[in-house]
C-alpha cells in the first residue's frame, strides 16, 4: 500500500465534495487521501482508489478518495473542539489564480486536498456555503503564506486539481454555514490555520531545495 491519510467519521456523516470516488453530495462513514507520484499516469484513479480503499478495510460503497501527490506524512490539522475540523495535505507545485491571466512555464504538478469535519447538521444548501467559506479561508491562507500564482502578479487562490470534502452531521436542521456565522466561522478558522502552516512549511522545503 502506498502513503495515504484516512479518517473515519465515526459514524455516517453527510457531504459534499469533489472526492474522485463518491464525490457529489452523500453520506459517507470515512475520507482516503491517497498519495501517488508525480506523473501518475494510471487511466482509472476510481478503480486505484477502491484497490487501496480494499487493502485499508475501508468499503468502497461509503468511503469518499482523492489524490495528491503532497507528502500525505506532511498533513496538517486544526480543530476547534464541538466546531469544526479540517485536514489538509499541501503542495503547491502549480500555485495559480483562478483568474489568472498571463501565461508562464509551471513546475510539477502538487495538490491542496482538504476535508472539513463540521459538528453540525447542516442542511444540503449549507454544505454549499461550507465549501465556499472553506474554499476563501484556503485562498486567504495562501496570501498569508504569500504563495505567488504562476499565472498572475498577485497570490496564489490554489491548485488546478484541489480537492473538497465537508463532512457535517446528519440532521439537515442548520442552515447557515457562511463566515459569520458560527459553523462557518470555526470552518474558516480551522481550514485557514491547516492551509497556512502546510504552506509555510511546503514553502521552506521547497526554498531549502532550491538553495542547495
Amino acid at each position: 500500500m502506498t502513503g495515504a491519510v484516512v479518517v473515519d467519521f465515526g459514524g455516517v456523516r453527510r457531504c459534499l465534495s469533489s472526492s474522485v470516488v463518491g464525490g457529489g453530495l452523500r453520506d459517507a462513514r470515512a475520507w482516503l487521501n491517497l498519495q501517488v507520484e508525480h506523473g501518475y499516469a494510471r487511466m482509472d484513479p476510481d478503480e486505484h482508489l477502491r484497490e487501496e480503499m480494499r487493502a485499508r478495510g475501508l468499503d468502497a460503497a461509503t468511503t469518499l478518495g482523492a489524490m495528491t501527490a503532497a507528502d500525505v506524512s506532511r498533513a496538517t490539522t486544526c480543530e476547534e473542539a464541538g466546531a469544526a475540523r479540517a485536514v489538509a495535505t499541501v503542495g503547491i507545485g502549480v500555485p495559480l489564480a483562478a483568474a489568472g491571466r498571463l501565461l508562464r512555464s509551471v513546475p510539477a504538478v502538487n495538490t491542496i486536498n482538504v476535508l472539513v469535519l463540521v459538528e453540525a447538521p447542516l442542511t444540503d444548501a449549507a454544505l454549499v456555503y461550507a465549501v465556499q467559506t472553506a474554499t476563501e479561508a484556503k485562498a486567504q491562507a495562501l496570501a498569508d503564506a504569500r504563495v505567488a500564482a504562476e499565472n498572475h502578479d498577485g497570490f496564489a487562490t490554489g491548485t488546478a486539481t484541489d480537492s473538497i470534502c465537508v463532512a457535517a452531521l446528519p440532521g439537515a436542521t442548520e442552515p447557515f454555514a457562511g463566515p459569520m456565522s458560527t459553523a462557518g466561522a470555526a470552518i474558516a478558522r480551522c481550514v485557514h490555520a491547516a492551509v497556512h502552516e502546510g504552506a509555510r512549511d511546503f514553502v521552506a522545503r521547497r526554498d531549502a531545495e532550491a538553495a542547495r
